[in-house]
């Protein structure tokens, strides 16, 4: 690491009284105890044996100066919030559109929904983010485009200080802690964009699976057989072909989160969001390995852990998983 890369880590630790031969003495000492003069792999096995006894290290970005550990607990809620917002509305608006494009196979708005997914899968999530900044924001003037609320009403809030909600960290949620629905009602819009861009961006990957998949169901005996009996297709469709066709809908529900992990860093950096991926972003821009480090961990670990839990759980309902 370079020696400016070594100040900037280190700064949060220096005594700023101290001056001259002291304060030499003390980033030497720091730079030892961080082990920051040693080659960059040692460095690493030392972080490594840190995170296994639970300690992050520090970081130091314009946003936040401190431990790791406080930096994940302050920022990522937001981004969870986020996170889950996005997800919801990645499946309430993705199904439909996916059933009723294989429903309608080859019609106009079959065509229209796949001309429309396809566009969203080839284009850079920070595009979309600017088209609908664009839309609601500029033209219609209906929606905010950055923070969380809008600064002039936490003015005197005895449970906001120094950019922090409390208890939960989450803004709107400590909103209607508190009771103050017109501060819940102001976050709730300002976190449609986000969520919003998130969902569309993750969006056509789902459209097109289910797609897929609710076309080769619909073909299938059992599908017809319930067409004979002369259900409604309605009942047809909901009841009988798309829960068989969602299977491979939740075996992607890795990739769909891996999506959403990695739309929420360009997101919340566009929006100007509190998150754990703004957070990363920043700590990128100022070099700060504390935050970059621990940002990348969590991710992983998250998206190992969806995977985990995904794959137990189809072992347990789905008898073939457990055959293969």
């Amino acid at each position: 690491m370079h020696v400016g890369g070594v100040y900037k880590l280190i700064a949060v630790y220096i005594n700023p009284r101290l001056t001259g031969a002291a304060r030499q003495q003390q980033i030497q000492m720091l730079i030892q105890k961080f082990h920051l003069n040693q080659p960059i792999y040692v460095q690493y096995f030392y972080w490594l044996a840190s995170v296994l006894q639970g300690n992050l290290g520090y970081t130091n970005t314009p946003i936040f100066s401190g431990p790791v550990t406080q930096a994940i607990a302050l920022f990522f809620p937001n981004t969870a919030l986020l996170a889950v917002l996005g997800g919801i509305l990645t499946w309430v608006l993705g199904i439909p559109l996916g059933t009723w494009s294989a429903v309608r196979r080859d019609k106009p708005d079959d065509v229209a929904i796949r001309v429309f997914s396809y566009t969203l899968y080839g284009m850079p999530i920070y595009l979309i983010a600017v088209i609908l900044i664009i839309i609601f924001a500029v033209w219609l003037k209906v929606l905010p485009i950055s923070g969380t609320v809008n600064p002039s009403l936490l003015v005197g809030l005895p449970w906001y200080r120094n950019g922090i909600s409390y208890p939960t960290h989450v803004l709107l949620i400590d909103a209607l802690i508190h009771g103050d629905w017109y501060i819940a009602l102001d976050a709730l819009k300002h976190i449609i964009l986000p969520s919003l861009t998130i969902a569309l961006a993750v969006m056509a990957g789902v459209i097109n699976i289910l797609r897929a998949s609710m076309l080769e169901v619909l073909e299938q005996d059992y599908v017809r057989f319930a067409r004979s009996k002369g259900l409604p297709e309605r009942i047809v469709i909901n009841k009988h072909a798309r829960p068989t066709a969602m299977f491979p809908v939740y075996t992607n529900f890795a990739y769909t989160v891996a999506g959403l992990l990695g739309g929420v860093v360009i997101v919340e950096t566009v929006f100007n969001y509190p998150g754990i991926g703004y957070w990363l972003t920043q700590s990128m821009l100022n070099n700060d390995m504390g935050g970059i480090m621990a940002g990348t961990l969590l991710f992983g670990i998250i998206f190992v852990t969806t995977s985990l839990v995904l794959d137990i759980v189809f072992a347990l309902k789905d008898p073939r998983v457990r055959l293969g």
